[in-house]
């Protein structure tokens, strides 16, 4: 791990570096920082340098790419290699030959697909035909271009989680109901009666049971329920 900065030592090379700027003006930001590795075997952090370096006097330049603000030419293709591809423009020439060609194809086989007439263009002549000319001559001369296939329809999301059978399903859908219902249940029997109550949480169920013995009604009266899921499988 990298120690923290000697402050004596930042010193003593930003002090340098200003005695260096003195004596040779056109010392570099790069020159200097190798010249204080070389003087005191570390290297001046850059901040630092940088600050030393301006306090000085040194210029330090802020342009960015190749050259610094030289003309720069168009780079040289290295021997060997072969630069990008150019194309040329369409002949008008070979493309009525193409077309004529794609033509003929359709007038002895009528049946012939579009793409199979791009094929057999390739194959005669070395290189194919540009899309819009090759349907433009393939739908003069008789050709059918088939519509573009239907994209499928998304299928419904289905929870693989909840599983695949009947049983699964059921079971999902009873957990879910139950997963909306209060869970604690306050149970008093007052006047001959069965009064239920339920809450979200603990708390307010033990407020609300807290009341009622205030008000008056016997604890042996109530009845605290948490209410959870059957461990065994009801048919309904």
């Amino acid at each position: 791990m990298a120690g923290k900065r000697s402050v004596e030592n930042t010193k003593k090379k930003q002090e340098w570096i200003a005695k260096l700027l003195k004596d040779k003006p056109q010392t570099t930001l790069n020159e200097a920082g190798k010249l204080v590795v070389k003087e005191f075997g570390t290297q001046l952090a850059y901040d630092k340098l940088r600050e030393a370096y301006v306090g000085a006097g040194g210029k330090v330049d802020t342009r960015r790419g190749p050259g610094k603000g030289k003309k720069a030419g168009k780079p040289k293709a290295a021997k060997g290699k072969r630069g990008p591809r150019k194309y040329g423009k369409r002949s008008p020439e070979a493309t009525k030959a193409k077309q004529e060609f794609v033509a003929d194809l359709l007038r002895t086989n009528p049946d012939m697909t579009m793409n199979e007439a791009g094929k057999r263009v390739r194959a005669k002549f070395g290189t194919q035909l540009a899309f819009d000319r090759l349907k433009q001559a393939f739908t003069a001369a008789g050709g059918k271009v088939g519509k573009p296939g239907r994209r499928a329809k998304p299928r419904a999301k289905i929870d693989r989680r909840i599983g695949r059978r009947a049983a699964d399903i059921a079971a999902a859908r009873i957990q879910s109901v139950l997963g909306q219902m209060p869970k604690h249940v306050v149970v008093m029997h007052v006047n001959s009666a069965i009064d239920t109550n339920e809450f979200a949480t603990r708390e307010q169920a033990v407020a609300f049971t807290r009341n009622q013995v205030l008000s008056g009604v016997p604890v042996s009266n109530i009845a605290y329920y948490l209410r959870q899921p059957l461990e065994i499988s009801v048919g309904i």
